[in-house]
């Protein structure tokens, strides 16, 4: 959405093919998005920076909790973030594209697969049967791309690496007593216990509440194991449940497992327990591990994410999918669609064009495509290394 606004405003017209007839509102449930410097940065780029300043909560800092005590330390941050939930920061881009005269914004109209590329074009299938042709494709529908898995070239240089860590999460339906929006609290339990809890208020009021695990949490409690890994081509068949998560409204957590839940906390971290409310228990969700999208070349070639002859290029977790454990995920993504058309307009500026001809957009799809990794597989290996992914372990 954001890549079609920045296209638009060199010129270029563009087609959003997005699969959800609306805005996910479940996931209003779901942990919430701070945009750092890179974020905001691409927002304002779009235009989009004061539409999301008035739809988000801003952090100014890290408050660090003592699940026993309930002794606080907060720690200003350098610079404040922005938080939403992932429907808040769709709603706050799509405002703006929808008022752009080069962009159409399709909704319902999910991509089974794209064609191999050609000197025409590329065609685009949709699930429900019909196609649509383009000159090129950038391909921003996540880490189970089916633009990517489409290519050959792509899908072979694509692997999900598994981390042997997962979150646990929980939404609590208002603040915890003394529990500040501005801030993002992370809440330690005794050493022994092998997880951290980070607190995060959405701008609804309610704050949304995750327990960062890891293999070694199983050890002292085996009924937090996490459910089984999605393979290549399971995406999109269990619904909600295909996305790190919680459960939707009105869903409740097995009762055992909730149970569960509440007795650790009152044994273990007592004045956090004192805050929450049995309801905040009863939305438990245990996630999948946490993934990342690895990609590679052949010997001899660079990593790329767009194809040699420029049709098709990769944005976001299509490409470059993170765990969370540093929140850059999103920010990475965005940066990513203004580093994309900046490529592009380097090119036009080059060859003096006012005017984006196919060649140029090929060549900068190329560029930013050689470009991009050397920028985001150092951020993807940092953040997996938090979830205790190290170089030489094999992928899964």
């Amino acid at each position: 959405m954001l890549a079609s606004i920045l296209l638009n405003n060199i010129g270029v017209s563009s087609t959003v093919l997005e699969r959800a007839k609306e805005p996910d509102e479940w996931s209003s449930k779901s942990y919430t998005i701070v945009l750092g410097d890179n974020g905001k940065a691409a927002l304002e780029r779009g235009g989009c920076l004061e539409a999301a300043k008035a739809a988000s909560m801003e952090r100014k800092f890290i408050t660090f909790f003592d699940g026993q005590t309930g002794e606080v330390k907060s720690i200003p941050k350098k610079s404040p973030g922005l938080g939403f939930t992932r429907p808040g920061v769709v709603e706050c881009i799509e405002t703006i594209a929808l008022k752009c005269p080069r962009v159409t914004v399709k909704r319902g109209a999910g991509v089974s697969s794209a064609s191999k590329p050609t000197d025409a074009g590329v065609d685009v299938h949709l699930e429900d049967g019909s196609t649509l042709s383009a000159t090129h494709l950038i391909g921003a529908d996540g880490k189970w791309s089916k633009v990517r898995q489409s290519i050959p070239s792509m899908s072979s240089s694509a692997k999900i690496v598994t981390c042997p860590a997962w979150g646990i999460h929980m939404n609590c339906p208002s603040a915890p007593e003394g529990f500040k929006a501005d801030s993002t609290h992370v809440i330690k339990p005794p050493e022994e216990c092998k997880f951290y809890i980070i607190a995060s208020p959405r701008p609804s009021g309610e704050y949304s509440v995750t327990m960062v695990c890891s293999d070694d949490t199983l050890e002292r409690y085996p009924w937090m194991e996490p459910p089984s890994d999605l393979k290549m081509g399971d995406y999109g068949k269990g619904g909600w449940e295909d996305e790190s998560s919680a459960l939707p409204e009105g869903v409740k957590a097995e009762s055992g497992l909730s149970d569960h839940m509440e007795q650790l906390f009152r044994d273990e971290l007592p004045a956090l327990y004192k805050l929450l409310d049995r309801s905040t228990f009863e939305s438990v969700r245990i996630n999948r591990r946490s993934t990342w999208l690895e990609m590679s070349a052949e010997d001899g070639k660079s990593i790329t994410y767009s194809t040699d002859d420029g049709r098709i290029a990769l944005i976001g977790d299509a490409c470059h999918a993170m765990t969370a454990s540093m929140g850059e995920g999103c920010n990475t993504a965005m940066q990513s669609a203004v580093k994309l058309v900046d490529c592009v307009s380097a090119i036009m500026k080059q060859k003096g064009e006012t005017t984006c001809s196919i060649d140029s957009l090929s060549e900068g799809l190329v560029q930013y495509g050689l470009t991009r990794p050397e920028e985001v597989i150092p951020i993807q290996e940092q953040s997996a290394a938090r979830n205790g992914y190290k170089k030489s372990q094999q992928s899964k």
